[in-house]
């Protein structure tokens, strides 16, 4: 146990926080804090409405403790989802597997450091989903301090069940299929599955709350009726989720003691069959991960001339980041084909409710000659903002090369040219994400010309401010040390500043047309002249304060 302590800490540690900044660095600490209460608000703010809506209408018909069997259900599904990722990078593309192999361990020590590492992870999950609902819970039913007592021993011990169910999923398709040899599309294969189930859930949940005015309520009948479909299906798939429920329902009784028990026993069973069949099951399929697969294709003298043709350097260097980009699956995931889904899916919350038809009729009355189209082209833009900051690519583009990056100091170019050839696919994908919004707005609500032309106008000066803005995080908080390419982007908070600074100007921008009434051209010309004067102080900026920051980061 005391090597399993050992390894996991050593692990963590590798796996540093993503809010860990260099010492004497406190405003930074201070700030990224900052952010991230900003980024959490509006999410934990949401999820406290709905669970305090869906608990007051259950509460009618005293079947509140649904709402906990639900909520822990649902939590133990997502926990499952993400696990298969999490085991997946931990257990198998972590750098670290080759390096602990020779070493005198027992196969029980690193199976049980690395089960503790993804159940960490998995505890970021669970505090999104559970954190509000048993918070809410038991403020709505004044619960005692027994309650609470008892909620934070389900939150540690929910996680357990779904991740080793995860990893035995992962460690028997790794055991018995040749992925190994294709491991880069299995991952990329993986991500397209994670994100298609759980947008699959985000619509059917969107539809079953939604359509009529009537449509929480019959969510709520949903939960309460003793057949239902949602509960019944997830609580099924999860059939300790009860347990947990039972535990917390009538908190302090001897029966809720009792269902607690029952539910740490069975996390315990859990984490002993895990233990049990990845003795047999990890070491087999983790052997020969390092390996990398050759195609044999000839290189003929033609496409060898077409390699090595000389380039201009910071053309020579965009292309090298875009290459980067292309064949690293988890920046391919996470930067480029998310700025590829991310218009496309965020259609589904629109078009997945029953009242999406008369939602589209009301926005295209709005868009009509003489409504307050100036305010129209201000949300666009607001819109073209946000999804542009919800692209890492920028402001990764120093943390994704890790250890890497301290090659840039010996390439034989200055600095400054480095760092706009770094802004390159950044500003490329953003104006992708743009082009997409746009051609879906122009087929629902069948757009002008002007207004077409005018919104591009406006949005590309916010598109490089974006990626301004990315870009200068990331000098100040690169997050070079990580030990697999998942870690540089998903721990990694850098994304949370632009996310922020994007809401906030966006917001501010729609804010001062409504208010001042401006009308199309007057919104257009105010925003280019604005975010144009901003983009050449945030330019001057990169290039005369940029060389000097990045001199300076160290290892």
């Amino acid at each position: 146990m005391n090597k399993v302590l050992i390894l996991t800490k050593m692990m963590m540690k590798n796996a540093e926080p993503a809010w860990r900044v260099e010492k004497g660095s406190g405003w930074k600490t201070a700030l990224l804090l900052i952010v991230i209460a900003l980024g959490v608000l509006p999410m934990i703010a949401s999820a406290v409405m709905l669970t305090s809506e869906l608990y007051d209408g259950l509460a009618l018909i005293g079947q509140q403790g649904a709402l906990l069997g639900l909520g822990v259900a649902l939590s133990s599904l997502a926990i499952f989802l993400f696990g298969i990722l999490y085991v997946s990078n931990v257990f198998y593309y972590s750098k670290d597997v080759e390096h602990l192999l020779p070493m005198p361990l027992a196969p029980g020590h690193i199976l049980g450091a690395k089960f503790t590492l993804a159940l960490v992870y998995e505890y970021y999950t669970a505090l999104v989903f559970l954190g509000p609902l048993f918070i809410t819970y038991g403020v709505k039913s004044g619960a005692g301090m027994m309650y609470y007592l008892l909620a934070i021993l389900v939150f540690l011990v929910v996680p357990v069940l779904p991740l080793v169910l995860a990893a035995l999923v992962v460690m028997l398709f790794m055991r018995f299929t040749n992925v190994k040899k294709y491991k880069e599309r299995f991952r990329i294969i993986g991500g397209l599955i994670g994100i298609g189930i759980v947008v699959g859930f985000q619509a059917l949940f969107q539809r079953q709350s939604s359509g009529s005015e009537f449509g929480m309520e019959q969510f709520q009948q949903m939960l309460a009726a003793e057949n239902n479909g949602l509960l019944g299906l997830v609580t099924q798939l999860f059939p300790s989720s009860n347990l947990a429920a039972l535990a917390l329902v009538d908190s302090g009784t001897w029966a809720s003691l009792g269902y607690l028990v029952a539910f740490i026993l069975v996390g315990i069973t859990g984490i002993a069959a895990f233990l049990y069949a990845g003795t047999y099951l990890y070491f087999s399929g983790v052997m020969g991960m390092s390996e990398s697969v050759a195609t044999r294709k000839e290189v003929v003298d033609t496409a060898f001339a077409k390699l090595v043709q000389k380039r201009p350097a910071m053309l020579a260097y965009a292309l090298k980041e875009w290459r980067m980009l292309w064949r690293t699956p988890a920046f391919l995931m996470n930067c480029m084909l998310s700025s590829i889904l991310l218009p496309i899916l965020g259609l589904i919350p629109l078009l997945s409710r029953q009242d999406s038809g008369e939602i589209i009729a009301s926005i295209q009355i709005l868009m009509q000659p003489g409504s307050v189209v100036g305010g129209s082209l201000a949300i666009a833009f607001a819109a073209f903002l946000l999804m542009s900051a919800m692209n890492s690519t920028s402001v990764t583009a120093i943390s994704r090369e890790g250890q890497g990056f301290f090659t840039n100091k010996l390439y034989p170019m200055p600095y400054r040219h480095i760092l706009l050839a770094k802004l390159f696919p950044g500003l490329v994908l953003s104006a992708v994400s743009m082009l997409l919004l746009l051609a879906e707005a122009v087929w629902f609500l069948q757009l002008s010309p002007a207004f077409i032309i005018l919104a591009i106008g406006s949005g590309i000066p916010g598109l490089i401010f974006i990626n301004l803005v990315g870009i200068l995080v990331d000098l100040q908080l690169p997050k070079l040390r990580w030990s697999s390419e998942q870690e540089a982007l998903k721990q990694n908070l850098n994304p949370l500043f632009p996310l922020v600074i994007g809401l906030m100007a966006g917001g501010l921008v729609v804010l001062a047309s409504f208010s001042l009434g401006t009308s199309l051209l007057g919104t257009a010309l105010g925003i280019m002249v604005l975010f144009t004067l901003i983009n050449i102080f945030l330019y001057r900026l990169l290039v005369t304060k940029g060389p000097d920051w990045l001199e300076q980061i160290e290892g």
